[in-house]
């Protein structure tokens, strides 16, 4: 089986390659969906993997920049990575990653993060655990307040359309203290 790996050339070859892992969450992508995620997903940076006239898998990067210590660096966010079930087994994922990763090199990208629903994957293309994540229950009639609780400040609903200019400056102020953190794009 010989299966070409290619940036997507057109909308809708990247809804397609997006259906590779929507698929499995019951998503198909609409043409305004599409529209939307190509705002912070570009075309060419989702690729396709293609078996004849067939779009059998699909693997995307965002454009980041990654919070590092001294300041922050170009990072690929990986997303939307996934191989119809007709395609498994057959190396479609590996010669996605490959040259999602080559891709990502040859633009000067030093650094490639994701964020997998299935972590057990992607030790093999030099990807490992970043953090973990717990939680706890605590009954509320055993805990209290080390101060008297004391209200600060207001709370208040906002227009969509004010966020960008509410939430930035304060996005940006921690995410350059916050190692690991991305840099958020306008859209």
């Amino acid at each position: 089986m010989a299966v070409e790996v290619l940036p997507c050339a057109d909308p809708g070859e990247f809804g397609a390659a997006v259906f590779s892992i929507g698929q499995y969450f019951g998503f198909k992508p609409t043409e305004e969906d599409v529209e939307r995620f190509i705002r912070v997903l570009p075309l060419e940076r989702m690729l396709a993997a293609h078996d004849g006239d067939a779009i059998v898998g699909g693997a995307g990067a965002f454009p980041f920049q990654l919070a590092v210590p001294g300041g922050a660096l170009p990072c690929g966010g990986v997303t939307v990575v996934g191989v119809f079930p007709t395609h498994r087994r057959r190396g479609v994922l590996t010669a996605m990653m490959r040259r999602q990763l080559d891709d990502l090199h040859e633009s000067g990208e030093p650094l490639a993060a994701l964020w997998a629903s299935e972590e057990p994957i992607y030790g093999r293309f030099g990807y490992g655990r970043a953090s973990l994540v717990g939680s706890f229950e605590l009954a509320r009639d055993r805990s209290r307040y080390a101060y008297p609780f004391e209200r600060e400040g207001t709370i208040r609903l906002v227009e969509p359309d004010d966020v960008p200019e509410l939430c930035t400056p304060v996005w940006d102020a921690v995410q350059l203290e916050t190692p690991g953190m991305f840099r958020r794009p306008a859209d």
